[in-house]
C-alpha cells in the first residue's frame, strides 16, 4: 500500500492474462491500493469435500429410518416418542375432567332425591316388551312424609315402540280389593300401606305389570312448577274464579301454620271490572303462563265438574310441564331436575331416570286417558261401610286398560 501512481492503468482494466499476470495493485477512490486475488472463493453448500460428506451421511440415515404407511401409501416419517406421550397426557387429563365434571352435574341433579326399594309381593303380571309402567302417586303433604291418601293415581307408560308417553289416572273413589283390608276406595291403598300396597293393588285389580313408583307431594308443587318456568294452561272464567279462591285459601292455610305466605296480589286473576272479586266476579277465561301457586290452585278446583273433572285438570298440569321441558334447551336439564327431585320419592335408581331423562325432555307424544268411565260402566254407589265409591265393570276395565297401554 502506498501512493498513487498516476502511471498505472485504469482501475476497471484487467491484465489477459490473469494467471500469469502478477498480483496488481488498484487505486481506488480512497487513493489506497488493495491486492485482488486469484479468483474467487465458492462459497456454496458443496465448496468443499468434508460438507459433501457431511450431506450425503444426513441422506443415508434419513433413508434408513423407519416410515409407517400413510392410507395413500406414502410414507410418513414415525411421530416421536415424546410428541406421543404429551398428546396422551393431555386426553387422560381431558378424560379425567369429563368424568369429574359428569358425577359433579349428576350430583347436583339428584340432589335431595329420596329412594326407597319396594320390598317385594307386588302380584305383577305379565307385560309387553317395549312397555314401562311406572305408578305414580300425587300426595298433599304439609310434613313432607308423603304420608296419606293419595289426591292423584296414576300410571305412566312408557312406549319405547312408538316413542309415546301414556298417562291412564285412576278415580280416587274406584271400589277395589285391598288385600287385608277388603274392598275399599283405592285411594286409601296408599293411606294403609304406603307405595308398596298401593302399588300392589294396582296389579291385583287390573293385572299390571308396575315394579317402580313416583310420588310427588302436591303440596310443593309450587316449586316443582317453577323448576319448569310455569305451566301453560287453557282456563275457563268459572276456573279463573276458582283459582282465585283457592289462592286465598292457601294464603290462610300458611298463616295457620305459622309459615310465610308466598301468594302475592299479583298471583290473582283480575276480572273484566279490574278487580279480585272472588264472590260473583265474571272472568274472561283464555291461555295463560301460570306460575307455581296458580298452577297449585288450579290444581285444587273441586267443584267444577267432580271428580272426574280435577283429575282432568291434574292430567293438564302434568302434560303442560312435558310440553314445557320439551320447549327447554338441554342445558336447562340439570336445572330443572334439581328444582323438581327433592319433592319426590321414588323407588327408581339414577341409572334408571338418567336413561328416562332424555325420553322425557325429548320428542315425544303424550296421550291420557281416565278410568273408570262409562265406557267401563262406571256408576256410583256405596260400599258396606256406607261410604259412597264408585263402581264399574272389571271385564270391560281390565280390556280397555289394557288397549290403551299397550295398543
Amino acid at each position: 500500500m502506498g501512493q498513487r501512481d498516476n502511471r498505472s492503468p485504469g482501475r476497471h482494466s484487467a491484465p489477459r492474462d490473469r494467471e500469469k499476470a502478477p498480483l496488481r495493485r488498484e487505486a481506488l477512490h480512497d487513493n489506497y491500493y488493495y491486492e485482488d486475488r486469484k479468483k474467487f472463493e465458492d462459497i456454496s453448500s458443496y465448496s468443499s469435500e468434508p460438507r459433501r460428506q457431511m450431506d450425503r451421511a444426513a441422506v443415508r440415515r434419513a433413508k434408513k429410518a423407519p416410515v409407517k404407511k400413510s392410507p395413500a401409501g406414502r410414507g410418513v416419517p414415525t411421530p416421536r416418542p415424546k410428541r406421543r406421550v404429551r398428546a396422551g397426557a393431555v386426553i387422560s387429563w381431558a378424560l379425567f375432567l369429563l368424568v369429574i365434571g359428569a358425577v359433579g352435574l349428576f350430583l347436583y341433579m339428584f340432589m335431595g332425591l329420596k329412594v326407597t326399594d319396594l320390598d317385594g309381593g307386588l302380584a305383577v303380571s305379565a307385560g309387553q316388551a317395549g312397555v314401562k309402567n311406572i305408578a305414580m302417586f300425587g300426595v298433599d303433604s304439609r310434613d313432607g312424609e308423603n304420608e296419606g291418601r293419595s289426591d292423584a293415581i296414576m300410571v305412566l307408560s312408557i312406549d319405547s315402540r312408538t316413542h309415546t308417553l301414556k298417562m291412564a289416572s285412576f278415580m280416587r273413589d274406584s271400589n277395589v280389593y285391598i288385600d287385608g283390608y277388603g274392598y275399599d276406595k283405592l285411594t286409601h291403598a296408599y293411606a294403609y300401606g304406603g307405595p308398596e300396597l298401593a302399588v300392589r293393588t294396582l296389579n291385583q285389580n287390573f293385572q299390571l305389570d308396575i315394579t317402580d313408583y313416583i310420588t310427588v307431594n302436591f303440596y310443593d308443587m309450587t316449586e316443582i312448577v317453577e323448576a319448569f318456568g310455569g305451566v301453560e294452561l287453557e282456563l275457563t272464567g268459572e276456573e279463573m274464579l276458582e283459582v282465585n279462591r283457592n289462592l286465598w285459601n292457601l294464603s290462610r292455610e300458611a298463616e295457620d301454620v305459622g309459615a310465610e305466605a308466598s301468594i302475592k296480589d299479583s298471583d290473582y286473576f283480575t276480572d273484566v271490572n279490574g278487580t279480585h272479586n272472588m264472590v260473583d266476579g265474571e272472568y274472561a277465561g283464555g291461555k295463560f303462563l301460570l306460575n307455581g301457586a296458580q298452577a297449585v290452585a288450579y290444581s285444587r278446583i273441586r267443584y267444577i265438574g267432580g271428580d272426574g273433572e280435577r283429575t282432568s285438570r291434574q292430567h293438564e298440569v302434568l302434560k303442560g310441564l312435558l310440553q314445557r321441558a320439551k320447549q327447554r334447551t338441554v342445558f336447562a336439564w340439570p336445572s330443572i331436575v334439581h328444582g323438581v327431585v327433592p319433592h319426590c320419592e321414588t323407588s327408581l335408581n339414577f341409572l334408571d331416570m338418567v336413561k328416562l331423562a332424555p325420553f322425557a325432555f325429548g320428542h315425544i307424544e303424550i296421550e291420557s286417558a281416565t278410568f273408570p268411565g262409562e265406557a267401563e260402566g262406571a256408576y256410583d254407589t256405596k260400599n258396606g261401610d256406607g261410604q259412597y265409591v264408585m263402581g264399574f265393570d272389571e271385564g270391560l276395565m281390565q280390556e280397555n286398560l289394557h288397549r290403551f297401554i299397550y295398543g
